[in-house]
């Protein structure tokens, strides 16, 4: 009986050791099939570590902001200092208020306007171009968006009175402008055009019904010349 015992105990010790081998076996194989899925030489990314060098969080790479074509983003924008750095090419911004020959204001009404200011290179096209700001041009701006100095600064720099630096200030953001081009003023060139069409279709007509009468009286004048030679 003591022989059944131990031969029964020493059986029931390599059934256990053999079950435990195979429960081994099968999360080895479970850890490798997760490896494979991940794909091979996959770095695992911990959650809340840093994105990889040169590529910032929750950003494309390359994305790049358009340059804004319309006054109105800027105006409507309560958070300017958002739109910093952004590049901005307007077509048709018209001139509300000139400082000088380097600082305007351009928008659709006298209240609702964006500082302006001309570099280097822009005052000096207009200047060759012998052109001179005025109330009421369209103008074309190309250049970037930037933050506005100081009202102190800008009446020792930029030349401004103190209710102009005070004003432009306020305004926290302005166009700082490369390139400029002045373009016709509001309704004067479709004016114009109207008024010669107009002139030239008037002439035309009074010359066609000069023309007509004309040559009726002489038609008439020689039937009664005919008339009295018979």
């Amino acid at each position: 009986m003591r022989r059944s015992f131990r031969l029964v105990s020493v059986a029931g010790l390599f059934a256990a050791l053999a079950v435990t081998g195979c429960q081994e076996r099968e999360r080895g194989g479970q850890a490798g099939a997760e490896v494979r899925r991940g794909g091979e030489g996959a770095a695992v990314q911990q959650p809340g570590a840093p994105a990889p060098a040169g590529q910032p969080q929750g950003q494309q790479p390359g994305a790049t902001a358009e340059p804004i074509r319309d006054l109105t983003i800027v105006l409507v924008t309560p958070d300017r200092p958002a739109l910093f750095n952004r590049q901005v090419d307007l077509v048709g911004a018209q001139v509300q208020k000139v400082s000088n020959d380097r600082v305007f204001w351009v928008g659709p009404s006298a209240d609702r306007t964006v500082p302006v200011y001309l570099d280097d290179q822009a005052r000096s096209s207009l200047q060759q171009g012998q052109h001179k700001l005025q109330k009421g041009d369209q103008v074309a701006l190309v250049g970037q968006i930037r933050q506005t100095p100081s009202a102190q600064l800008a009446q020792q720099q930029w030349g401004l009175s103190s209710e102009e630096a005070n004003e432009l200030s306020g305004a926290q953001a302005y166009l700082h402008v490369t390139r400029i081009l002045i373009g016709e003023k509001p309704g004067l060139q479709g004016g114009q055009q109207q008024g010669t069409q107009g002139g030239q279709q008037q002439g035309t007509q009074q010359g066609t019904q000069g023309g007509q009468h004309q040559g009726t009286q002489q038609g008439q004048q020689g039937g009664r010349t005919g008339g009295q030679g018979r």
